[in-house]
């Protein structure tokens, strides 16, 4: 028993030595090694320019993607603003949002937004969080923010509400930061199986499959809350009702490359 113990272990050694895994290398690493790492992090730096030219993001959020070479990880930047992220400053993180690889650079307090979301739903595979002043007043009025118009339709009833107070432990005073994973589990059992939340007194989180479908979510949902706080301005406010927005959603997100591009060029040309 013991021989074959011992046996069991010198091939697991042999195997780990021989076929590393994508976890035990550096993001650098993987980036060089991994295809579709590469596609991922190129994405995710132009999306963090992106986000913040389109007003999505400001000074502070963050957007993540999945490890498409280990489910288990995610890749995030390090605590800089978006409009500056670069190959350099991603960060690697693991699903109870500890920093991998012995990185010991200053990673977002928040990244449990992400870990908690990402492991919460396996059909997710980028997040993105920020605090676009628009969408703030319907996390704090008791008005749903619904979908006024086609490009918003992914909001379907209206976006649930993250309050802080009825998740946080052992006080429900806090910070408003999502800062531990039970928080971040909490936030993910609100957004459900939605792509938007709002989070009370604080901002939003935005999920998709891909990072391209979750940049185009955060956009429209700002844009969104401008024209719906405009519309509600005039008198009574109509929005799409379910099926429509069901149908417009399934339509829409079939075009999501035709806007990517243009953001995508418009950062490029500013540099």
């Amino acid at each position: 028993m013991l021989l074959k113990s011992k046996t069991l272990i010198t091939s697991l050694f042999i195997l780990l030595i021989w076929f590393p895994s994508a976890a035990a290398l550096s993001v650098k690493d993987q980036y060089q090694q991994y295809s579709e790492v590469k596609t991922a992090l190129d994405e995710l730096v132009l999306a963090n320019h992106i986000l913040y030219d389109q007003g999505a993001l400001d000074g502070y959020g963050h957007i993540s993607v999945r490890n498409p070479s280990n489910p288990q990880t995610f890749f995030i930047a390090r605590s800089v603003a978006p409009s500056v992220v670069k190959l350099d400053d991603i960060l690697e993180v693991d699903m109870g949002g500890k920093v991998l690889n012995d990185d010991k650079r200053t990673a977002y307090g928040e990244r449990f937004i992400h870990s908690g979301i990402l492991n919460a739903n396996p059909t997710i595979n980028s997040v993105i969080h920020g605090h676009a002043a628009s969408t703030l007043p319907f996390g704090v009025t008791g008005t749903t923010l619904k979908p006024i118009y086609h490009m918003s339709a992914f909001l379907g009833e209206g976006a649930p509400i993250f309050e802080i107070r009825d998740f946080a432990k052992p006080s429900p005073d806090t910070d408003m930061f999502v800062s531990n994973p039970d928080l971040g589990a909490g936030l993910a059992k609100v957004m459900g199986n939605g792509n938007f939340v709002l989070m009370r007194g604080h901002g939003y989180a935005a999920s998709a499959e891909n990072i391209r479908k979750a940049v185009f979510r955060a956009i429209y949902a700002v844009q969104n809350a401008s024209i719906q706080a405009e519309a509600m301005k005039m008198g009574k406010t109509q929005y799409l009702t379910l099926k429509e927005a069901e149908i417009s959603k399934a339509t829409i997100e079939k075009t999501i490359n035709r806007p990517w591009e243009l953001w995508s060029e418009r950062v490029r040309n500013q540099k």
